[in-house]
């Protein structure tokens, strides 16, 4: 049972009350129940996101990571983005988990390559994370 829990997905723009603009990387959170109760200094995500607009869906496998934590009373947030895949949200989401998530962690890894964290069978990541 992990203390907190952070996923990471992409918007669907089908899903997405509102306009997404493909020049603009956007960047929201959804959290569970418990992580809501926390400081904003505890918090996963802080407060440089914005919630997720209502209205709007989510679906697929980070939302049901985030709906089985919210049933286990887990520490979770979802962070959900657009443009999918561009290096403009690469760099805004590592700029999230350098502030937040994994202070005084060094990427030096090009744009390009930490896309493939996790993908790759050759790379080894030993974390406390769950990816």
């Amino acid at each position: 049972r992990p203390y907190s829990v952070l996923v990471l997905d992409s918007l669907d723009p089908t899903n997405f009350r509102g306009k997404l603009s493909s020049d603009d990387a956007v960047a929201f959170k959804l959290e569970t129940s418990a992580e809501m109760k926390r400081a904003h200094d505890e918090k996963l995500l802080g407060e440089e996101l914005d919630y997720y607009p209502s209205g709007s869906v989510v679906d697929g496998l980070g939302a049901a990571i985030l709906a089985r934590c919210q049933l286990m009373n887990i520490r979770a947030s979802l962070c959900v983005s657009w443009p999918r895949f561009d290096k403009s949200v690469v760099a805004l989401i590592k700029g999230l988990l350098g502030r937040r998530v994994l202070p005084g962690f060094e990427f030096g890894l090009s744009d390009d390559e930490v896309l493939k964290i996790g993908r790759s069978r050759d790379r080894v990541v030993h974390s406390e994370l769950y990816i």
